[in-house]
């Protein structure tokens, strides 16, 4: 679990805006490189969402997640100040990732890495939006990507519904002028 602040230098867990910008690839490469990760996930919310916004800033929550991800999957999530901010962040994001008009917040959306190109995006379509059922759901879409068995269409789970994204692969220096266009006209 590597949270993105919206202030802040980036000093200890997660990075600030600016170093995330700065270094997505490097630190994509280096957690590839350093056996840390095999792909990555973002976490995609409402800033107004009470729930999904507790659940992640429960300690608790956070480890039990960055256990389960272990070293399989770096998940990234943005915590900024507006809603504004949180909603305009989303739209130019999931138009970037080709997932625009397939999913609505929240969502994890995973992806991994090959050769500098973004790949294999899938989504998980959280539905619950209670404390409770939402750590539930969120730990399930993670626990379900990395067994590699999202559930089918036919026998989707309850609460989570599973996409393909729309892209069929984006490079890193694409997601990174997004990254850095979404950043300048956001925040």
């Amino acid at each position: 679990m590597i949270p993105i602040y919206e202030q802040g230098s980036g000093n200890g867990i997660g990075h600030g805006l600016q170093s995330f910008l700065e270094r997505f690839d490097a630190i994509c490469a280096e957690h590839l490189a350093k056996g840390r990760a095999k792909s990555f996930a973002f976490i995609f919310y409402d800033f107004a969402d009470q729930a999904l916004r507790r659940i992640l800033k429960n300690q608790g929550v956070f480890a039990q997640l960055d256990r389960l991800a272990g070293t399989e999957l770096s998940v990234f999530y943005l915590h900024a100040g507006t809603k504004a901010a949180v909603e305009s962040f989303n739209a130019h994001f999931f138009s970037t990732l080709g997932i625009d008009g397939q999913a609505t917040l929240p969502c994890v959306v995973f992806f991994r890495l090959n050769e500098s190109q973004i790949e294999d995006v899938e989504i998980a379509q959280l539905e619950s939006a209670d404390l409770v059922h939402g750590f539930s759901e969120l730990y399930g879409a993670i626990e379900q990507y990395l067994k590699a068995q999202p559930a089918a269409p036919a026998e989707a789970s309850r609460a989570i519904r599973w996409l393909k994204g729309g892209t069929k692969f984006l490079s890193v220096e694409l997601f990174r002028a997004a990254l850095k266009k979404g950043f300048e006209l956001f925040f």
